[in-house]
């Protein structure tokens, strides 16, 4: 996890626990206008704190439950539930305190709402020349065009709840990164290195496919597997107009040559004595 994502999670966290403490302080031993001012603090922290951007020209995630939204039923969940956990413990016996216990659950799920909300704000892609960029968690990797093992094209299908799901939550693995765009079908471009990861981004999200498509030309790279050949050509001569045909290699000099042939006449004398 970045600095960036570590800084989203404590502007979720510190406010959360100002908030179950002038809840719970005003409850056994704090003033009412002490529980107040812990409120307004908790308020002041998610407020005051710099909200990260994306660089130019990068693609966020796509989801249709904004970013408030989730830290609205965070927070919803974790100062209602941890409250009653921590007064009902604290003031209750048997049956009830085990109750009060059951409410961690609910509450501990307020953590799970932050992270998406994170993971939003602290996710996108961004194309290069010669690759691209991806960002997750706050944590970049860069990845050359000619770093991948191939590229395939592949259409993406769910229902409803699953391309929710997929497309707010993502990847949960180390080694991959998904970026959709929410929608229940959605051409994918799936890039995968030669050490296994892979970065699965939808197309309609890219604002200049046919620009990708071209750096990886001019870097070498295979183009992806799915794409017809009358597209592979028109690529191909869309990038030969723009940066000329692909390099010849240099003709060799007389003197490469003399050495050459003198060298193989040298191997066959010895071959025959």
């Amino acid at each position: 996890m970045g600095k960036t994502a570590k800084l989203e999670f404590i502007r979720r966290l510190v406010p959360l626990s100002l908030s179950v403490l002038g809840i719970v302080g005003g409850y056994f031993f704090m003033s009412l206008l002490s529980s107040l001012l812990c409120l307004v603090a908790a308020a002041g922290i998610y407020a005051a704190l710099p909200r990260p951007s994306a660089p130019s020209g990068a693609v966020k995630p796509v989801s249709k439950t904004p970013v408030l939204a989730f830290d609205l039923l965070g927070f919803g969940l974790g100062i209602t539930f941890f409250s009653i956990a921590f007064i009902g413990m604290s003031v209750a016996t048997g049956v009830v305190a085990l109750a009060a216990l059951l409410a961690l659950l609910p509450a501990f799920a307020s953590l799970v709402f932050f992270s998406v909300a994170v993971r939003q704000e602290t996710s996108w892609v961004r194309f290069f020349g010669n690759g691209f960029e991806f960002t997750q968690f706050g944590l970049r990797v860069r990845v050359l065009y000619e770093e991948l093992k191939k590229v395939e094209v592949r259409l993406w299908e769910a229902s409803g709840w699953v391309a929710w799901f997929q497309a707010t939550i993502g990847s949960l693995g180390r080694r991959s990164a998904v970026l959709l765009n929410g929608e229940q079908s959605t051409k994918t471009l799936v890039f995968k290195r030669k050490d296994g990861a892979t970065f699965t981004i939808s197309s309609e999200l890219l604002p200049d496919l046919q620009r990708i498509l071209i750096g990886m030309d001019r870097a070498g790279a295979e183009l992806p597997e799915g794409i017809s050949e009358w597209q592979r050509n028109k690529i191909r001569k869309r990038r030969e107009r723009m940066y000329g045909g692909s390099p010849q290699p240099e003709p060799e000099s007389e003197q490469v040559q003399v050495a050459r042939i003198a060298a193989l006449i040298e191997h066959a004398r010895r071959q025959t004595s």
